[in-house]
């Protein structure tokens, strides 16, 4: 079993003025303090891979850990493979690895809500637990994973819900796939999981940006992106797919453009539709070009997309509208 540590809430330590430094300990200090369920003979080895809060983690930190764990399946020895991480990006890193690694061994990311030296911390638990998963047979095939809480959830249906409480993660339209109880590890769902989608090792993960739709947003964000440098778009959209309708006008400029622009809904639940016919529906957007993903949050989307320009075939439209959460 291989522990890599990237810093976070769950590797903090205090600072002068009381707030917590975030990614200060080491993995090793980290799991030193880690108990795990009498009987259970798992070794453990630690590398610390980064040190930081996880809304600094880069799109090259996501190519550095997908080597690290394509490097470590390779090694029969390695059962499983944990990783720490904060948990303001816990869910894009997990599905990022899900989309892009195979299914062996298991990867299990977990963090913490409550730093190691506060009351009532949920850091060695979660730790544990992750462990637990990883090293388990129940597990096996399930893909990349998220402890939290005793609770076991695919990458691929996981989300932050509380920014503070020891319950952060749920799935919100599925539910968890199981529960950790000490030394038992129950899996109750097996999620479907496509194959993982193509990636070149060596890569470069182009930038995507997500432009969040609301009331008279201006569509001057959109173009303003793609001027910046953006290789494609997420929008966020409103309920079934809506956009305001002066949002149509710059649709067919930048799609000319060979830049491909997604949309998703920014509702918790529910996919997006083309139920309704007027300017700025998704019916109106599809017609620009845009496509329409049921199922992903725009995060999880703008990954995808991502990956998909990086992939070596280069084919966007058809695989993103098939990836499901």
């Amino acid at each position: 079993m291989v522990v890599l540590t990237t810093g976070g809430t769950i590797a903090s330590s205090p600072d002068d003025s009381g707030r917590n430094r975030s990614g200060a300990l080491q993995g090793d200090v980290l799991m030193s303090r880690v108990s795990l369920p009498e009987g259970a003979a798992i070794d453990v080895e630690v590398r610390s891979l980064l040190q930081k809060p996880s809304n600094a983690i880069t799109r090259d930190d996501l190519m550095r850990l997908r080597r690290e764990c394509q490097a470590l399946a390779e090694s029969p020895d390695v059962a499983g493979i944990v990783i720490t991480h904060g948990t303001d990006t816990l869910e894009e890193t997990a599905y990022f690895l899900d989309i892009t690694l195979s299914a062996s061994p298991t990867i299990v990311l977990t963090g913490s809500q409550r730093a190691p030296h506060e009351p009532g911390t949920d850091a060695f638990r979660n730790i544990a637990d992750a462990v637990m998963v990883a090293a388990s047979d129940e597990a096996r095939g399930l893909g990349t994973l998220v402890v939290f809480n005793q609770s076991i959830f695919s990458a691929r249906q996981v989300r932050k819900v509380s920014s503070f409480q020891v319950n952060g993660f749920a799935a919100p339209e599925a539910g968890p796939l199981g529960y950790v109880d000490g030394a038992r590890v129950c899996v109750a769902m097996h999620p479907a999981r496509p194959e993982a989608l193509g990636l070149p090792a060596d890569a470069t993960l182009p930038r995507v940006d997500i432009l969040p739709a609301y009331l008279d947003a201006s569509p001057t964000l959109l173009e303003a992106a793609v001027a910046g440098g953006a290789a494609g778009l997420v929008i966020d959209g409103l309920g079934r797919g809506h956009v305001p309708p002066d949002w149509l006008d710059a649709m067919p400029r930048i799609t000319a453009q060979g830049i491909p622009v997604a949309i998703v809904s920014s509702c918790p639940s529910g996919p997006v539709h083309t139920s309704y016919e007027f300017l700025g529906s998704l019916a109106s957007l599809e017609a620009t070009g845009v496509i329409a993903v049921p199922d992903l949050s725009a995060r999880k989307a703008r990954l995808a997309l991502s990956v998909l320009l990086a992939s070596a075939n280069g084919e966007v439209a058809a695989p993103l509208r098939t990836l499901t959460a």
